[in-house]
């Protein structure tokens, strides 16, 4: 069942700002950030994408960035590594 929608302009104001609140304030990393964090090269990068174990990346203002969520996720449901130590 699709969620109910706003019926007045307090609810939709209250729903856009949980909104934006849940994509802004999510953490999100940059390819180099991956890199380092699994020590791996770019094409190592993008070869576990092309392979489904990396997520995809998602587009942020013309920067494709991963959110952390997502890459937790998949460290441990064990398609990918977790981060190497320093």
């Amino acid at each position: 069942m699709p969620p109910k929608a706003p019926q007045t302009m307090q609810e939709f104001a209250e729903e856009l700002q949980a909104l934006r609140r849940a994509v802004f304030n999510t953490p999100r990393l940059h390819r180099k950030d991956l890199q380092v964090r699994y020590g791996i090269s770019e094409s190592t990068l993008y070869r576990l994408i092309r392979r489904g174990k990396l997520p995809r990346p998602i587009r942020l203002s013309g920067l494709r960035l991963w959110r952390l969520e997502d890459l937790e996720q998949a460290e441990i449901a064990g398609q990918i590594p977790g981060p190497v130590s320093a």
